[in-house]
């Protein structure tokens, strides 16, 4: 027995030996423990749904994406591509086209922020215009400029304008390159049935200087003689130009010299009927001719264009409206036309420019003179309505026994939409505004007050409210005791109506220098008949009336 119980200590002492030459080195396995990390959340975009916005609206929409965590809280945050924040939500809507990216944290213990990848929205059926490979050609004397190799998706129309005369010089509905062009400057637009695209200005050079139109103006025909004067900027020292003006039919009706030794000529070419010229430039042996601009010239009695008279219609009844009126045939007024407009309702002259402003629904009459009774022209345009008026906002005034504050509050709110304070009905000004429809004034007497609802440029009929002070007090807030015979009596009018009334005032620092009941005698600015110094005083009116809660207090300047 003696012999095991040995054995079994040996065994014990020889494994302790070697379980401490394990930790000092020896060649025994060591277990490690490793502390396991929060896992980060992931973004499942598989069951993404996209919704793409109308042609110019913002009602596109990115949907249905699952974010999965460990955490018990998500969080989410949308950018665009400016970086700037759009939402906090995991679905975004009301969006327009444009790159999204959304950016996702947990509560789980994940330090790290998860992106999704960009997502793009396109428009509904948008159309896009790539020029990155587009090639211009210059043109010769044959018209044979080109705009070609410009891509565009989704159009299904295209029409290039030229810049120099305004019109649209090609149409067609296969491709959008522009052929035997002359040299000038175009602009294409694409379109299909909902959406158009308009592209950079694309300038096609010459075979030599072309001057640059800087501006140009008309002299109509109409009851006298026409004229053009164009202002040209021309390179100083190029070879001699010349220009030659064209009818309609081609023929050439006034030609000259366009001098070069000047940066800036102006080209004044008189004697003209009306219609429609064709001012080009030429190299010095007339050979090769660039169009510089179309001009129309009426002719005959004046005569007012009604298709392209600008009519803006009102709005809310807000006298939004204006009338521009445009002249045949492409005329451009003269600063010694005169205009008359007359309100057909009324009969009333509303106006004296060629722009009418401000106007209302309904007909106006317009007579235009250019120079003498014997060149004149009228017409009758009209204006109408086309926004419904904006429901009036709804508040309730209330009822103060002496002078306070008031709180005016609008019940029937809409958060989209602002709210204005008026002091009258035709104040054009308010004296406060703010989207909640909550306004504090102070009263001193029966008030009445005037409250609108506003949504962009349109303001509905005004509401009266009607704040009732039962017994009005007028406390003026400064006086001159100086004995000057002005102002020299703290005068508080209305003090009738309070029998009993108890008046204190009190310096800064809270010392009684005045006391009264009833105030059969007014403060005189003195104190134990000594004058007070010059400063702000408090006062305290205890009205004394069962009905009335509440004291009146404020503050009294002195002057001397």
């Amino acid at each position: 027995m003696r012999i095991f119980k040995y054995l079994l200590s040996l065994i014990c002492v020889v494994l302790g030996m070697a379980m401490l030459s394990g930790a000092s080195g020896l060649n025994m396995p060591v277990k490690h423990y490793f502390v396991k990390q929060a896992d980060c959340p992931t973004i499942d975009s598989s069951h993404m749904i996209i919704t793409k916005p109308d042609c110019g609206e913002e009602n596109g929409s990115i949907m249905g994406i699952k974010v999965i965590s460990t955490g018990s809280k998500v969080f989410y945050t949308w950018v665009n591509s400016n970086k700037t924040v759009l939402s906090h939500t995991a679905n975004l809507t009301n969006i327009p086209p444009g790159i999204y990216t959304l950016e996702v944290t947990d509560n789980s213990g994940c330090t790290n922020t998860v992106f999704s990848k960009p997502i793009t929205v396109n428009s509904k059926n948008a159309v896009t215009i790539d020029d990155s490979k587009v090639a211009i050609s210059n043109s010769s004397c044959k018209n044979d400029g080109a705009i070609t190799g410009l891509r565009v998706a989704n159009a299904t129309t295209y029409e290039w304008q030229s810049l120099a005369t305004g019109t649209i010089i090609s149409t067609s509905t296969t491709t959008p390159d522009l052929v035997s062009i002359p040299a000038g400057s175009y602009q294409l637009t694409a379109g299909n049935n909902t959406c158009t695209q308009m592209s950079k200005v694309y300038t096609v050079n010459s075979a030599f200087s072309v001057p640059q139109v800087i501006s140009a103006q008309i002299t109509p025909a109409q009851c006298g003689t026409g004229a053009i004067a164009v202002n040209l900027g021309v390179d100083v020292g190029s070879p001699i130009l010349n220009y030659v003006l064209r009818d309609e039919s081609g023929n050439g009706v006034k030609n000259g010299v366009i001098f070069t030794d000047i940066p800036f000529r102006t080209l004044t070419i008189n004697g003209l009927d009306g219609g429609t010229y064709y001012l080009y430039a030429t190299d010095n042996s007339g050979a090769c001719a660039v169009l510089l601009g179309t001009y129309k010239l009426g002719s005959g009695q004046l005569q007012i264009d009604k298709n392209a008279t600008a009519v803006r219609n009102d709005r809310c009844n807000q006298h939004l409206g204006y009338i521009e009126p445009a002249f045949l045939p492409g005329v451009t007024p003269r600063k010694t036309w005169t205009y008359k407009w007359t309100d057909i309702a009324t009969g009333k002259v509303v106006g004296y420019n060629k722009i009418l402003t401000r106007a209302g629904a309904g007909v106006y009459q317009l007579y235009v003179t250019a120079g003498s009774a014997d060149c004149a022209a009228t017409d009758t345009f009209t204006v109408i309505n086309v926004s419904p008026a904006l429901i009036p906002p709804i508040a309730a005034g209330s009822t103060l026994c002496v002078p306070g504050i008031v709180n005016i509050t609008v019940t029937n709110l809409d958060t989209a939409e602002t709210f204005r304070l008026y002091n009258s009905l035709t104040d054009s000004i308010p004296i406060d505004s703010n989207k909640n429809g909550i306004f504090y004034e102070r009263v001193s007497r029966t008030t009445s007050y005037y409250i609108t609802r506003v949504h962009k440029d349109c303001e509905s009929d005004r509401t009266e409210v009607i704040e009732t002070v039962l017994f009005p007090v007028k406390i003026p807030n400064t006086f001159t005791p100086n004995n000057d015979g002005i102002n020299d009596y703290w005068d508080i009018s209305g003090m009738e109506n309070f029998p009993g009334a108890d008046i204190k005032i009190f310096t800064r620092n809270g010392q009684l220098i005045f006391h009264s009941i009833n105030y059969p005698v007014p403060f005189d600015g003195t104190y134990r008949g000594s004058p007070v110094p010059t400063g702000v005083y408090y006062y305290i009116i205890d009205v004394k009336q069962p009905i009335c809660f509440g004291k009146i207090s404020g503050s009294l300047t002195i002057i001397r």
